[in-house]
């Protein structure tokens, strides 16, 4: 009795939210959400792909966008970089996308990788219309499919650039 009655006010203590079981693995992350190739190519991203995992296990949703947005930021820096864009941390994305864009247009269009550069660049300014003005600017809130559909895409189009760059 005298144990039961300790951990009930240790316990009492604490609050405890439960993770569903379907969810555990984007909380507990064994291994990289965004597998390996990305981990490596583009270290800065792994504290918000791994929240976003996190806010998409509690339930975050609109947290977990938020979340996917900062690693896509990171993505269209790192897009810039590889295109010799100077990036200045005050430019918005649609500066920066400007930028990226007129770098895109110098290069040979016939080349397998302008192709790519250019449909990557496009998806960065469907992402900037789509989600990142939404969640950054507080005028959107998301459900946990639409956040777990975000999550899916942003890990598709990262681990794309990985390849690329």
């Amino acid at each position: 009795e005298e144990l039961y009655n300790r951990l009930r006010d240790a316990l009492g203590e604490r609050f405890f939210l439960a993770i569903p079981a379907e969810t555990t693995k984007l909380y507990q992350q064994a291994k990289p959400l965004f597998g390996d190739d990305v981990e490596a190519r583009f270290p800065a991203m792994s504290e918000d792909i791994s929240e976003a995992g996190k806010c998409l296990a509690v339930g975050r949703a609109t947290a977990a966008v938020f979340h996917l947005m900062r690693v896509m930021e990171l993505a269209l820096r790192k897009l810039g970089d590889d295109l010799g864009v100077t990036l200045v941390d005050e430019k918005n994305w649609q500066n920066i996308l400007d930028e990226v864009n007129k770098a895109i247009k110098a290069l040979d269009h016939k080349q397998p990788r302008t192709k790519a550069l250019a449909a990557a660049a496009s998806h960065l300014y469907a992402v900037k219309v789509a989600w990142r003005n939404e969640v950054m600017h507080p005028k959107q809130t998301y459900t946990p499919e639409q956040a777990t559909a975000i999550f899916g895409g942003v890990h598709v189009f990262v681990a794309d650039l990985a390849a690329l760059l």
